[in-house]
C-alpha cells in the first residue's frame, strides 16, 4: 500500500500547514510591535501623581488635626455660655469630632454644672475620666441615647460591709433646656436608709442639701428644673401610692407615737380613711387606693421642704412608704 501512495496528495496535504506557520508569526510579530511602551517620561510623571495624592491626604490629615486642637484649646478657655453653645452644635446633632476633644467639652461642660459641689471637696476621680469626687458622693457623667446629659450619684455606704451602686438621679436636657431628677430613684434612697441600712439620716440630709445647690444654679443657668420630690424650695403637695396593703399594726404603732407627741394628733375620717397632724399644720392622709393597697398624700403647708427632708423628720411615717 505504501508503494501506491500519490506523491501529488502528500505536497498538497504539506504547502498549507507550512502558510499557517509562517502567517502566525507575522501576526506575533505585529502585536509584538503594536503594544505601547512607557517611557521613562510617563513612569515619571505617574509618580510624581502618587506623590502628589499622598501630599493632599497628608495635607488633609494635618488640616484636620490642627483644627481638632483648635477646638480642644477653645474649649479648655470657654466659659459655661460657650460651652453650651459647642454642646449644641457639636453634642446634639453628633458632629464627628476627635474623642479626645469630646471628652473635654462633656468634662468642662459637667464642671460647669456641678459648680457649686466645690463646698464639698469637687474634683475629678482618679482614674476615670467620666467621674467627679466629693467628700459625701462620686458623680458619674454620661449621655444617654438623646444626647441628654446625665447625673449618676453613688453616695458611700454608712458601714463598709455594705455596697452602693450609682443612681441615675439628674438628668440635662440641653436640647429643652430643662432638667429632671428622677422621683423614683428618691424614693429608693428612702427604702435604703429605712430598710436596708445602707445610708444614714445625716447622709441623706446632706445629699438632700447637696441635691438643692445644685437645683438652684441649674436654675441661675437658665435652666427649667421640673418638679420633683427633691425640691425644697417648693411646698410640699403629693400623693404618694406604695406597694404594701394597709396594716393594723403599722397605724397602731403611728397612733402611739402621735398620741406621746403633744405637737401631733392621729385622726380616723371613716372606716378606712385616716389623718396624721404635724406641727405647722402639716398633714398626711392614709388611705386604700383602688388596689387595696397604702396611698398617702403629703400636705406640708405653707413649708417647702424636700420628701427626703419630709420622711427623715419624721421617720415613724416611713413604714407607710417603705417596709424592713
Amino acid at each position: 500500500m505504501t508503494e501506491n501512495r500519490d506523491p501529488l496528495s502528500q505536497e498538497s496535504l504539506t504547502v498549507p500547514v507550512a502558510n499557517n506557520s509562517n502567517q502566525s508569526l507575522e501576526v506575533e510579530e505585529k502585536l509584538t510591535t503594536e503594544l505601547p511602551k512607557t517611557t521613562e517620561a510617563e513612569a515619571y510623571q505617574k509618580n510624581k501623581a502618587n506623590d502628589h495624592n499622598e501630599i493632599v491626604l497628608l495635607i488633609a490629615a494635618s488640616e484636620k488635626e490642627l483644627a481638632d486642637l483648635k477646638l480642644r484649646k477653645a474649649l479648655m478657655e470657654a466659659d459655661f455660655e460657650e460651652l453650651l453653645a459647642e454642646f449644641r452644635r457639636l453634642i446634639l446633632p453628633q458632629k464627628e469630632i476627635s474623642v479626645i476633644a469630646k471628652k473635654i467639652l462633656l468634662e468642662y461642660f459637667s464642671y460647669e454644672l456641678l459648680n457649686p459641689l466645690h463646698s464639698v471637696g469637687l474634683k475629678p476621680a482618679e482614674n476615670s475620666y467620666d467621674l467627679w469626687e466629693t467628700k459625701h458622693f462620686l458623680v458619674r457623667y454620661y449621655l444617654d441615647n438623646n444626647q441628654n446629659l446625665v447625673f449618676s450619684f453613688k453616695i458611700n455606704p454608712v458601714d463598709s460591709r455594705f455596697a452602693s451602686e450609682f443612681m441615675p438621679l439628674v438628668t440635662v436636657n440641653v436640647q429643652e433646656m430643662k432638667v429632671i431628677v428622677n422621683d423614683e430613684e428618691v424614693l429608693r434612697l428612702i427604702h435604703l436608709w429605712y430598710a436596708d441600712k445602707v445610708f444614714s439620716k445625716s447622709q441623706l440630709s446632706l445629699v438632700n442639701y447637696d441635691i438643692n445647690l445644685l437645683l438652684q444654679h441649674f436654675r441661675r443657668l437658665d435652666f427649667e428644673v421640673a418638679a420633683t420630690l427633691l425640691d425644697n424650695t417648693q411646698k410640699l403637695h403629693v400623693e404618694l401610692e406604695t406597694s404594701y396593703p394597709m396594716t393594723a399594726n403599722v397605724l397602731d404603732e403611728i397612733f402611739i407615737i402621735t398620741m406621746e407627741n403633744e405637737d401631733f394628733d392621729f385622726e380616723k375620717l371613716d372606716t378606712s380613711h385616716y389623718e396624721v397632724l404635724l406641727d405647722q399644720e402639716q398633714k398626711v392622709a392614709i388611705y386604700p387606693d383602688d388596689n387595696n393597697k397604702t396611698a398617702l398624700f403629703i400636705d406640708s403647708n405653707k413649708r417647702r421642704r424636700s420628701l427626703l427632708d419630709f420622711f427623715t423628720s419624721y421617720s415613724f411615717l416611713v413604714p407607710l412608704l417603705v417596709r424592713k
